[in-house]
């Protein structure tokens, strides 16, 4: 599968769709891509990565206008007349669909080790979706790739730059281009957009600072300064390059994605730099609605544990942003859904936002998709560092899933949502959805 299409954002009259094409020579000149009735030439514009006229990958952001709300669009890329891959992407409506009409879906997953699904289960079980179950966007919150993984590889501290170059990219390959038959991750991804934040795996566990499976080719500060680069790289080409967080409406909610690892501080000093930061401040502050916000980590948790020299780090080990994001959730004056994954199990808490509103805030977590060996996945309860924290029951039990959470208006200024657990097929045997807590809740 040499070309590929897989749709990034899409909105209600605009979305970009990316295009790429591994270890292929092709004449641009006599490449387009259709979308719908109306077709777009690829002339120009193209990007090889290694740059320098030697890329392994050629790819570009194609940015689709004057589309129509809530519609679908078949994608093909043709070089000279000849179909080389498709894909589709959906608009997203203005407005969440009332009660009683087919909801806005969100997908919602994180942390996919590809060689530990061959057989392609996890695009698989996304394929298999009811009709009516099949989301209109998904969030890829993190670990879409384990560049550090398995750490035996990472022993021999003095394999070089370009081993690790080509080594990771090839990462990228395997797992953007894998299609079974039934399944695959391709699949997945080139099915509707993706909404992708990295973390750490997209680099090291524990990026950026030394790592706790790969402590040998982390130790030096240059040796992780190298290989950030090379994760920043690689993410830009194939999923997204992060900027400050952004917003997006399906009203009355409204959706913020924020990117907490591409740019992170060393040593617990920063998630992002603060004039980013404050974004997600004026976000809450302005909310006309409920909103979603999508992190790559955890809110409700602990300081992460130390290891040797190395302490694991979560949201929380930067302090002082992590006190400022509760400052600045609880300026909101409607409720806030937080999405993530990360910790290797699935897991839906709330608390009280501001109690003489009557808001919550909610969060969901889902992880993983597939999980990497040797990954854990013990259930954790919500720790107590928001007020009291509830956690609804423990769904997930050690499977792989992904979640979709199911969004409608009951109101002019309110959203009901419904979650739903998705586990991953097993030997090729899928198992039972369930609805998860006591949905479908309802954010004001």
């Amino acid at each position: 599968m040499p070309f590929l299409i897989v749709p990034n954002e899409a909105f209600g009259d605009t979305a970009t769709i990316w295009v790429g094409a591994i270890d292929e020579n092709f004449d641009p000149a006599v490449t387009v891509l259709e979308y719908g009735s109306n077709q777009i030439p690829l002339n120009a514009n193209w990007i090889d990565y290694p740059p320098g006229g030697q890329g392994r990958i050629r790819y570009q952001r194609v940015p689709l206008s004057n589309l129509q709300p809530r519609t679908r669009y078949d994608l093909v890329l043709r070089i000279g007349g000849v179909a080389r891959a498709d894909g589709v992407v959906t608009t997203i409506p203005y407005r969440l669909p009332s009660v009683g009409e087919p909801p806005f879906i969100v997908f919602l997953g994180s942390c996919f080790y590809g060689r530990e699904d061959p057989s392609g289960y996890v695009g698989q079980t996304y394929v298999d979706l009811p009709t009516a179950a099949k989301p209109d966007i998904k969030f890829l919150c993190g670990d879409q790739v384990y560049l550090d993984n398995p750490p035996q590889d990472f022993i021999n501290p003095l394999r070089s730059h370009e081993w690790l170059k080509a080594r990771s990219l090839q990462t990228y390959v395997n797992n953007w281009t894998q299609y079974t038959q039934a399944g695959g991750f391709n699949r997945l991804l080139k099915h509707n957009a993706n909404f992708f934040t990295s973390d750490d795996h997209e680099f090291w566990n524990n990026a950026p600072d030394i790592g706790l499976n790969v402590p040998l080719w982390t130790a030096k500060e240059s040796s992780r300064d190298k290989w950030m680069q090379l994760g920043r790289e690689l993410y830009s080409a194939f999923q997204t390059t992060p900027g400050f967080p952004f917003s997006f409406a399906v009203e009355p909610l409204s959706f913020c994605v924020a990117e907490t690892r591409f740019n992170r501080g060393k040593g617990g000093s920063s998630l992002m730099v603060p004039e980013a930061f404050e974004r997600i401040g004026e976000w809450a502050r302005t909310l006309k609605g409920p909103g979603v916000l999508v992190l790559g980590q955890p809110f409700f948790a602990n300081a992460g544990s130390r290891f040797g020299q190395a302490k694991d780090r979560g949201l929380p080990d930067y302090a002082q942003q992590y006190e400022q994001l509760k400052q600045y959730l609880r300026s909101s004056s409607h409720s806030i859904v937080i999405l993530t994954g990360d910790v290797h199990y699935g897991r839906l808490s709330y608390a009280t936002l501001r109690p003489e509103l009557g808001t919550r805030l909610y969060e969901v977590i889902s992880s993983p998709m597939q999980l990497v060996p040797g990954g854990g996945g013990e259930y954790e309860k919500p720790p107590q560092v928001f007020g009291s924290v509830i956690g609804e029951e423990e769904f997930s039990r050690r499977r792989g899933h992904f979640l979709t959470l199911e969004f409608n208006a009951p109101s002019a200024q309110r959203a009901s949502m419904l979650v739903r657990f998705w586990p991953i097929i097993q030997k090729g045997v899928p198992s039972q959805a369930q609805i998860v807590g006591k949905g479908p809740y309802e954010l004001i």
